[in-house]
């Protein structure tokens, strides 16, 4: 009887050891930003008005952190071990906001997140956000549609369609980032004389 019950504690103990062995840790997913343009022009004329920044509508799964690669016309995937350090959403409205800041046309830029009255706001939906194959060729495909209003009155004052296309050098994760940056440049550059002279008609 002593004996059995020993042999029946030597596997027990071997099976709890056996239990507890220690699994590898998976890497942590690098987290990528969009990089700012290295220059930006500076308007002369400050308008005397402050502009709110809604993040973009979107839906998935562009509303995600995934940095998406959409290699045929009816499948999304989604880069391995790496994402995006927000949604691809708040990406945008601060990459936006950032450089409607930077320009210098505006006595504010606030986001969304603010409780800041201000007179106008930019109004966005986001429908693209990703890299898209055709055969060996690599693109990112950026579409937004944007609309300033005016706050007091909840009027429309302008609406246009951004569909921007920018090449990667591969499908690697470094190129794809450095075209969804130049991409995301080229937006902000043109919608943030877009939304000056726009709110600057409205004055």
């Amino acid at each position: 009887m002593k004996t059995s019950l020993t042999r029946i504690t030597v596997l027990l103990t071997a099976l709890s050891t056996a239990a507890c062995t220690v699994l590898p840790r998976p890497e942590p997913p690098r987290v990528m930003d969009l990089a700012a343009a290295s220059s930006q022009p500076k308007h002369e004329n400050l308008l005397p008005v402050s502009l709110r920044i809604n993040t973009p509508l979107a839906s998935d799964p562009v509303d995600s952190s995934a940095i998406l690669l959409k290699p045929t016309a009816y499948e999304f995937q989604a880069y391995q071990k790496a994402r995006w350090r927000d949604s691809a959403p708040v990406l945008v409205r601060d990459h936006l906001a950032r450089h409607l800041r930077n320009s210098g046309g505006f006595r504010n830029v606030v986001i969304d997140t603010s409780a800041t009255n201000t007179e106008h706001a930019l109004l966005t939906e986001l429908s693209a956000f990703q890299v898209e194959q055709s055969g060996n060729t690599y693109q990112v495909i950026l579409e937004l549609h944007a609309e300033v209003i005016s706050e007091q009155s909840g009027s429309s004052l302008c609406v246009r369609n951004w569909s921007i296309q920018e090449m990667a050098a591969s499908s690697v994760l470094e190129s794809a980032v450095e075209a969804f940056s130049r991409a995301s440049n080229t937006l902000a550059s043109e919608l943030t004389q877009w939304a000056w002279s726009c709110v600057q008609r409205a004055q």
